[in-house]
C-alpha cells in the first residue's frame, strides 16, 4: 500500500496499540472507510467499528484533525 493509499497518521498510542494488537494498516483503512458503526466518545472524536477479516476492530480519530488516528483496538460483540 503506497502513502497515497493510506492517508492516515498515527498517534505514538495508536502505533502502539496497533503493534500489541496486530492490526494493519489495511485494516485500519478498511474499518474507517466501511465502517458499520460511527458515533463519538466524550471528547467528540468520531469512533468508527467495524468487522473486517472476521475480526471487531475500532477506530478513533481526531476531530479537529481527521487523518490522524489517536487509537486502534479489537472490540468482541456486535
Amino acid at each position: 500500500m503506497s502513502c497515497k493509499e493510506f492517508p492516515y497518521r498515527y498517534s505514538e498510542h495508536a502505533k502502539k496499540r496497533k503493534f500489541e494488537r496486530p492490526i494493519s494498516d489495511l485494516e485500519v483503512k478498511e474499518c474507517i472507510e466501511n465502517c458499520e458503526t460511527m458515533y463519538t466518545d466524550k471528547c467528540g472524536n468520531p469512533v468508527y467499528r467495524a468487522k473486517v477479516n472476521g475480526r471487531g476492530i475500532k477506530v478513533v480519530v481526531a476531530l479537529a484533525e481527521p487523518d490522524f488516528i489517536i487509537t486502534v483496538a479489537d472490540y468482541q460483540g456486535g
